[in-house]
């Protein structure tokens, strides 16, 4: 596929998913400017460091590691250092991988992982995953954090359940969404989760490109689109390539009697 069609396709796909034009329009700026930034080179390395470290662990898929250069990308414009104590809460965690990332990364953070271990529908339907590798989910994700164990809270339930039963307003440094893809669960994840994060913390909103789903809006760019409309005075986007990345630059005013 050359270069004009896949173009062609994405902004396409930014019309089908009601993308606001401030949003298209930071996507080819962001994802241009990070290509050619002079860090990229050094980004990649830690990108093939971290792929060599995986070979340890026990993973089925690597969904992640293509986004390490994003997420190295967004740390830096928001001044994470890796010595810094944060607290991160990550919704969807699977085998582990980018839990085991972050706490590498960040020796003294501390992560909330929110998980059901059942799969999603693209799981569930096998499309993604077998029946064998369902059936062993949440206890090759133990096995995989046992090393980082003393840094980990790990919550098996719906993110719905989470947020109902432990929310707390602006408790979280970093947050990553990666739970259900269906839109309808992803704009509460996205909501909700910005509540909980602090203000200047950053969000990480994955698979904007993503779509499984038949009717385009039922895609993650569907939900995050309505998310980023929401909150556009309350965020800025530092990275756009796959994944979406916002910082929080205020929290909303609530009213109480």
């Amino acid at each position: 596929m050359n270069i004009f069609k896949r173009q062609f396709l994405k902004l396409n796909f930014f019309l089908k998913t009601n993308a606001p034009i401030w949003v298209i329009w930071s996507y080819y700026r962001l994802h241009n400017l990070h290509k050619l930034s002079n860090d990229r080179l050094a980004y990649v390395q830690h990108r093939d460091a971290f792929r060599n470290e995986c070979q340890s662990f026990k993973f089925d898929n690597d969904w992640f590691t293509d986004n390490i250069p994003t997420w190295l990308t967004a740390f830096k414009e928001n001044g994470f250092q890796e010595n810094r104590a944060i607290n991160v809460l990550e919704i969807g965690s699977w085998h582990g991988m980018s839990a085991i990332f972050i706490l590498g990364y960040f020796k003294n953070a501390r992560l909330t992982c929110v998980d059901t271990w059942d799969g999603a529908d693209e799981h569930r339907s096998h499309d993604a995953s077998d029946k064998s590798i369902l059936s062993e989910i949440e206890n090759t994700f133990d096995i995989n954090i046992q090393e980082y164990s003393e840094r980990v809270t790990k919550h098996k339930c719906t993110s719905y359940e989470f947020f109902n039963n432990f929310f707390e307003i602006d408790k979280f440094d970093l947050i990553y969404v990666d739970g259900s893809h269906h839109s309808d669960d992803v704009i509460v994840d996205a909501i909700k989760a910005f509540e909980m994060l602090k203000t200047d913390g950053v969000m990480i909103l994955d698979d904007y490109f993503w779509h499984y789903y038949k009717n385009e809006i039922d895609n993650p760019a569907g939900a995050i689109n309505s998310f980023l409309r929401l909150k556009k005075h309350q965020l800025k986007i530092l990275c756009f390539d796959y994944q979406l990345v916002v910082k929080k630059t205020s929290s909303s005013v609530r009213w109480r009697e």
